[in-house]
This record gives C-alpha cells, structure tokens and sequence, in this order.
C-alpha cells in the first residue's frame, strides 16, 4: 500500500509547475487583453505615418508654376565660339521642351556635354543650375539663351580666354608660272595651331587633286578652311581669298599649296632651253662654196719650163 501511495503523489507532485503556470496565465490575462486589444491600433499608427510623411515631401516638390505664357519663345546668348540660339516651349506655367537652333560656332565635343542642360533645366523649370564640366562656356551660352528667351533680358556671358596662333600670319607670294611638271608633290606650311601639310597632284598642266596629309589645327577650323581647296582646283591658281573665321588654317593650305606648285614650276631658263635647241635645229645656214687658196692653185705650167 505504501508503494501505491507513493506513486499517486508523485503523479501530483509532477503536475504542480502546470498547475502554477497555468495559474498565473489565468491572473495575467483580464490584464493582457487591453494590451493586445492596442496593438492593431498602434500598428496601422505606423503605417500611416510614413505614408503621411511621403504625401506632404510629394506636396513640397510641386515646382511652381513660372510667370510666363504659353508659346514658343527663342533666344540668344554667347558661348565659346560665337552666337548660341536656342527655342524654350512653355505649356501650363512650365518649361516642357527647350530646342538648339543655332550653335555652328562652337567646338562639336563641347557642345555635346553642353546639351545635357536641357533635361536639366526642364527638370528644374530655372536656368539657375549649374554649368557642365570641362564644357563652361558653351553651357553658359545655351543658360543665357533660356534666360533671355524667357525675360527678354539681354545675358552678357564672359569672353572665354581667346587662344594665340603659334606663328604670326604670313602669306606667300605666288606667280603661276606657264607650265607645270606632271607629279604628285608635297609641302607644309605653318596653320594655327602647327603644322599643315598638303600634297597636289599635276596632270597634263592642270592642278587635278589636293589633298590633306596632316593639319595640328582642330578639326572645326580646319573643315572650314578646307572650303579653299574646290576654288583653287576651279581657278587653277592659290592666289585666293582665306575663308572667314579660319583665317590661319586656310592660308596654312593655300601656303602649302602655293609651296608644292613653285616645285612642280617648270624654270624660265629649263623652259627656255628646249625651245632654243629646237629653234637651231630648224635653221639652216646657207650653202657657201668653198674658195680654194690663190697660192695653193695647182700650177699649169708645163713642168720644163
């Protein structure tokens, strides 16, 4: 019978921390329940905030709407190279589309960084941001040309640091001579920025090909000055005008030209001497008989005497 006892308390004894924790469950639970009752409210709190708090940054990024009609407005400032003229679309108070329509006078790679302003200024609805990199001045004209296409205001941009020639400009004295050597020659002359150096091509006594070897000038200026080369072929003579706004690299060609022509020149006293062998050999002298010496005559006398 002990032994039985002992089980049965045991078995009890062994349900006692159940009974204790679950004992202290039935305690703290009227205390819980306003508790986790709270939590669905807190947890919607903060979801919301960070949805309120988006909405009211959304609210102050609105750009306001700039004082200006709609329509299409153009305008103008200087850049690098010259002019810069551009086109400024308006519609409901904003700048929706700005346009280049003029920019020849500036270097192609700078522009090409330049262009970004215009995503940037419709992004910003102001010209007021800041110019491209490496790309100063021609972001400064295509800036004041929106400026000015909008206020009217005349935008004077500073003048950009103007480059020195490497050589004072010289222009070669040149007469074209009667004749030319047939031959391909070349010859260099000083540009801008260095050295140009040319090669001609003589046919039959007609200049037929000029071509470019080498320039150190930049590809712009020297595009320009390569206006000169289908106005000497035409006249058959370098003695022509430079092109304006690349004056050094197109008298650099005609220079170079000019040089290349004096060494296909055929000389005054090598044309010359041609025909002077030709004109003796066309001349004849007259048939003169030839006169026997008095004290070389024959004797007739007979011998005897």
């Amino acid at each position: 019978m002990n032994k039985k006892r002992c089980k049965a308390l045991l078995a009890l004894v062994q349900l006692l921390p159940a009974v204790a924790a679950a004992a202290a469950v039935l305690f703290a639970l009227p205390r819980t329940v306003p508790v986790l009752a709270a939590v669905p409210e807190r947890l919607t709190a903060v979801v919301e905030q960070p949805v309120e708090a988006a909405s009211s940054e959304a609210e102050e990024e609105v750009l306001p709407k700039l004082p200006y009609a709609d329509g299409v407005y153009v305008g103008s400032s200087r850049g690098y190279g010259g002019t810069v003229r551009v086109q400024v679309t308006m519609e409901n108070g904003s700048i929706t589309e700005i346009g280049i329509l003029d920019a020849s006078h500036e270097t192609k790679q700078f522009l090409r960084r330049a262009k970004r302003l215009l995503t940037t200024v419709v992004e910003a609805q102001s010209w007021e941001v800041d110019a491209v990199s490496e790309a100063t001045y021609t972001s400064r004209g295509i800036l004041g040309a929106v400026q000015n296409a909008l206020t009217g205001e005349v935008v004077n941009n500073p003048l950009p640091p103007q480059p020195k020639p490497t050589a004072p400009l010289v222009v070669e004295e040149f007469t074209a001579p009667s004749t030319y050597l047939d031959g391909i020659y070349t010859a260099e002359a000083i540009g801008f920025e260095g050295r140009i150096t040319v090669q001609i091509t003589v046919a039959e006594d007609q200049i037929t090909d000029i071509t470019i070897l080498s320039a150190e000038d930049e590809e712009e200026y020297l595009s320009r000055a390569k206006q000169v080369i289908p106005t000497i072929l035409e006249g058959q003579n370098p003695n022509v005008d430079a092109v304006s706004g690349a004056t050094y690299s197109s008298t650099g060609i005609l220079n170079a030209v000019k040089l290349a022509l004096a060494k296909a020149a055929v000389a005054p006293a090598e044309e010359a001497e041609p025909e002077q062998a030709a004109r003796k050999k066309r001349q004849k002298k007259p048939y003169r008989p030839k006169q026997q010496n008095p004290r070389k005559r024959r004797s007739l006398r007979p011998p005897w005497r």
